[in-house]
């Protein structure tokens, strides 16, 4: 079985291709780049993809784990129309898209895999959240023109390589400040749990159409600084930096857009994968 990861240079793509193939997999990586091949990774243009000289003729599994950042939220679907095109050319049977919990509403009680995304025409966020919502969309809006399988993955965020952890500040004397309070929550997973799941998903038949991957543990920021950095754990009170911020966007001193970030630190959603692990037969760590 051939397996093409697109964005074989990002960080969750980082070791997977090795992973694969000692899973039994041949694979083959695409990054952005001038167009050429050295041993199975292959550069070139993403919006080219389809006359890449260098890609194979067929592919069984397609994973993408590219986002081009520096680009609007349009420009990132008409790359995913193309990826669209790419998979029915080469006769692709599975298309599993990197996708983000950050597609969900940050007020949603429990979030699980029925949960419906937010919509792009609504969100304040800008950036890598409104390109996830914005991708997600499309892809569903345009599932009946893939006549692979699409499988959408929504992970909380990766750490590796002693990446440091988003919500956590470190301070002198052994003090840490987490960005929320003490029910804050922002669900995390390891790399190497993401490479075991993917490895797990192309392997089955039949997949789910959403999958997340993080652990339901229901952690908490102030909890999971409590176990790994210990020490003296602050916390941001909510009422001055979120609703203080709320006012001054309703009041437009500042936009909805930088609102969005404070309104991000303090979601309080139930976090749910028991789904994915019960498909997969796959547990997920909060920690190393």
């Amino acid at each position: 079985m051939c397996v093409l990861i697109m964005g074989g240079r990002s960080f969750v793509g980082d070791g997977l291709p090795v992973y694969l193939m000692s899973c039994g997999y041949d694979v083959e990586t695409f990054s952005h780049g001038k167009e050429e091949r050295t041993g199975n990774n292959i550069y070139g243009r993403y919006f080219c993809v389809n006359t890449n000289s260098h890609m194979a003729s067929n592919y069984d599994v397609v994973i993408n784990l590219a986002i081009l950042k520096d680009q609007s939220a349009a420009e990132n679907c008409r790359y995913i129309q193309t990826l669209i095109d790419f998979c029915n050319t080469h006769h692709v049977k599975k298309l599993i898209h990197f996708s983000s919990i950050m597609v969900y509403n940050y007020g949603e009680s429990v979030v699980s895999e029925q949960t419906p995304i937010a919509r792009s025409s609504e969100t304040y966020m800008q950036g890598y959240g409104r390109i996830k919502i914005a991708v997600d969309e499309y892809l569903l809006t345009h599932r009946q023109e893939l006549d692979a399988e699409l499988v959408l993955v929504r992970p909380g965020y990766v750490l590796a390589d002693n990446r440091p952890c988003p919500f956590i500040i470190n301070l002198p004397l052994g003090i840490h400040l987490i960005k929320g309070d003490k029910r804050s929550k922002q669900p995390i997973v390891l790399r190497e749990d993401i490479h075991r799941a993917l490895a797990a998903i192309i392997a089955t038949e039949h997949n789910n159409p959403v999958y997340h991957f993080f652990p339901s543990d229901g952690m908490t920021k102030h909890r999971y600084a409590q176990q790994t950095v210990g020490g003296v754990v602050l916390t941001m009170p909510k009422w001055l930096f979120e609703r203080i911020p709320y006012a001054l966007a309703k009041l437009h001193v500042i936009p909805w857009s930088l609102y969005s970030r404070f309104q991000g630190m303090y979601i309080y959603s139930d976090f749910r994968s028991v789904q994915t692990e019960q498909k997969l037969h796959i547990h997920f760590n909060s920690l190393a």
